[in-house]
Formats: structure tokens, C-alpha cells, sequence
């Protein structure tokens, strides 16, 4: 595992390198991060394939600008050629479609305003340590997706009433004999929510992101959200092998921290949990003096009904300010005025409750893969007399 701090790029270099990714070896990859000097970058967690996290404190804004935005691949980064690019929609429908990226972008478009969490998000924070890319915080942003509603091209496509399930491909391919990364997702899920997106705040999606299309499945693990996406089909059943049946998998059950669960005890991630998190405090505080505390928090509920603070370890707790911005499944901003009665060393804490009444918990439900950390966030900070 890698946790060095990589400087990130401008845009041009950013497109470059993702266009590139492809033929990149590792050292090559780690070679042009090296090179791009700027204020604004990521943290590697992993070498191969590239993953890197946003520092938390950079997560300070309600939309995270793409450069800033997490980068997750299961292997090297697929380059796709949008100029002969292609989704096909079949299955369960009377007419297939095969559309390009012009076809799509002549249907009527839809924007929204979501977070995308890695499942993984978190897992380098579980006790007894698991498997797997050691994501800590930033494993998580919130942006705005344009594309077409998957309603519409389920509809135009005439999908059949027997079909429950839609199964998702993408370009990528795996190395040697890995099992290639194909998921389901329940139809009702897709038709209520699903976008099929080519732009990310505005920009046209860039290749770390999936271009020239994805799956965007608001409310729902980052599993479930298809890069490069290059197919959609309607099925009855859901699809079988590894990324379905064993991976991406969560305890239908708690039980204690490091124990193996049974395949039979295990359902798939799907929503996310309540969450909340501190990106902005003083380096140090004043007796007496006014800082402001402040973060995000989100939930697949699909809202935020209020974060609260504790700086007595939880005993008790006062309501933060939630921002005005929010719309379903998008995280919501939220600032807290401190003012510091000891000297010392003060440990703050922050939870959510979401819309539907679920509050974030005091420590997270350990799993055999490290799924959906949500325990409370504390940051200590130092106080002056």
C-alpha cells in the first residue's frame, strides 16, 4: 500500500494522463503524477491499479471539482474512443438499440447532484484490519451528472415486464484469468434513479472517470456506478459470478470483529449509510474565541435531517447549521461555531441522522471486506489560554 501525497494536475495533464492510462506501466503512471507540481492534488493508495483518495480537508466545497474527485479502477483505466463508442440496450425489450455517444446526447437530458462513495471507503480504519485498497476518508465526492435517465432508454427500447433486473458491462478488461467486473441492479432501482452520464459538473466525463459514458445510480455504492459503461441488459434474474456472488457482499447480520460470515449470511451493498465527516477546523484554538467546525454528510435515505457535535465524547451533543443546498442523494454542508471553555487538547466529534431517522453510530459494523465505514469522525485540536 502507497500513501504518498501526489501532486495533482491541470486539466489538459489530467485528460492526458487518463487518455494514457492504458499502455502506462505503474512507474510510468507514478512518474507523470510526479512531475505535475500544483497545490491541488490526490493521495495514492495504491499503486496497481491506480487508486487515489482526496485529502479530507480538500473536501470543503458542496461540488467537488473533478480534479479533486477520487479515482477508483479495479485495473488499468480503459481508454475508449468516443468517436466509435457504442451502448447497446437489450435483454428483456422488443427493440435493441445500439446508440452512439451522438444518439444519446440527443435524448432528452437530465442533471443531478449526488455523491459517489466507494464501498471501500474507510476500509484502512476497521480494527481488526481486512483486505483490500486501505481507503481512509476521501474515497467519496459530490457532483453534478448529465446524461439520459435509464427510464428513458428502458422505455424507448420497450422493455418487457419481465424483467426485474438489469445486468451493466463496461469496456474494461480484466488481466489473465481474473473474472471480469459485471453487475445487476434491481430495475425498479435504475428506472426510479438511473442515469446513464457523459458530463460531470458541466465537463464532458474524463476517461479516469468512465468516459465517454457511466452509470450513475444516485443513493448507491460506487460498485453499482459502471465505467466505460458499453452495455445495458434486461434480464429476470439477477447476474451471477464473483463481482455478484462473492465480492461486494455485506452481513446481513453484525457479528464480532474479525469472524469469517457465511456466503448464505451475506446480502449485496446497495444503499449507503448515514455518514458525516469534519473537513474544516483551526489548526489550533483560543480559549474563549469563536471557531468554525464544518463538513458533509449524506445518506442513501436519500436526505440529511441534522449533524450534531459532541466535545465530551458523545455524552452531549448540539445541533451544527445545515447549508441550504441540497437536493436527493447529494451531501449537505454543515458549519458549527465553536467556542473552546478549556486549555488543552479538545477532541470533537460529529454525527448525522438522515431523513428516514437512521443515526450515524458510534463505531462502524466491522465486515470481511471493509464496506461502508460510517463510525463517528473526531479530529483533536489544540487550545490556547
Amino acid at each position: 500500500m502507497v500513501s504518498a501525497k501526489i501532486p495533482w494536475m491541470d486539466r489538459r495533464r489530467f485528460l492526458w494522463l487518463g487518455a494514457t492510462a492504458a499502455a502506462a506501466s505503474p512507474a510510468m503512471l507514478s512518474a507523470v503524477i510526479d512531475s505535475a507540481a500544483a497545490r491541488r492534488r490526490l493521495l495514492q493508495v495504491n499503486g496497481y491499479p491506480p487508486d487515489a483518495e482526496t485529502p479530507l480537508e480538500l473536501l470543503d466545497s458542496y461540488i467537488t471539482p473533478n480534479d479533486l474527485f477520487f479515482v477508483r479502477n479495479h485495473w488499468i483505466p480503459t481508454t475508449v474512443d468516443a468517436k466509435t463508442w457504442t451502448l447497446t440496450v437489450d435483454g428483456e425489450v422488443e427493440t435493441p438499440l445500439r446508440l452512439s455517444l451522438a444518439d444519446l446526447r440527443a435524448m432528452p437530458r437530465v442533471s443531478r447532484t449526488c455523491v459517489l462513495q466507494c464501498a471501500g471507503n474507510g476500509r484502512g480504519l476497521f480494527s481488526p484490519p481486512v483486505a483490500g485498497v486501505q481507503w481512509k476518508y476521501g474515497a467519496v465526492g459530490n457532483a453534478r451528472w448529465t446524461g439520459v435517465r435509464v427510464k428513458d432508454l428502458l422505455a424507448r427500447a420497450g422493455v418487457k415486464p419481465s424483467a426485474l433486473h438489469v445486468h451493466t458491462f463496461g469496456a474494461d478488461l480484466p488481466p489473465g484469468k481474473v473474472p471480469p467486473f459485471h453487475r445487476s441492479i434491481e430495475i425498479e432501482k435504475l428506472i426510479e434513479d438511473g442515469i446513464v452520464a457523459d458530463e460531470m459538473n458541466g465537463e464532458p466525463l474524463a476517461p479516469l472517470h468512465g468516459a465517454p459514458a457511466r452509470l450513475v445510480v444516485p443513493g448507491w455504492a460506487g460498485d453499482h456506478w459502471m465505467k466505460w459503461l458499453v452495455r445495458l441488459s434486461a434480464g429476470v434474474a439477477p447476474q451471477s459470478g464473483f463481482y455478484m456472488d462473492t465480492a461486494y457482499r455485506y452481513p446481513k447480520a453484525p457479528g464480532p470483529p474479525g469472524e469469517p460470515v457465511k456466503p448464505e449470511d451475506m446480502a449485496p451493498v446497495t444503499e449507503l449509510f448515514v455518514k458525516s465527516n469534519i473537513t474544516t477546523r483551526p489548526a489550533r484554538a483560543v480559549i474563549g474565541r469563536v471557531s468554525e467546525i464544518g463538513g458533509f454528510a449524506f445518506s442513501g435515505a436519500p436526505d440529511v435531517a441534522r449533524v450534531e457535535v459532541s466535545e465530551d465524547g458523545g455524552v452531549r451533543w448540539s445541533d451544527a447549521r445545515l447549508d441550504s443546498r441540497h437536493e436527493p442523494f447529494a451531501w449537505r454542508r454543515w458549519t458549527y461555531p465553536w467556542k473552546p471553555a478549556r486549555a488543552g487538547e479538545a477532541t470533537i466529534l460529529c454525527r448525522a441522522t438522515d431523513s428516514r431517522g437512521r443515526v450515524q453510530p458510534r463505531e462502524a459494523v466491522w465486515n470481511p471486506s471493509g464496506y461502508l465505514h460510517n463510525a463517528w469522525h473526531a479530529v483533536t485540536i489544540p487550545v490556547a489560554g
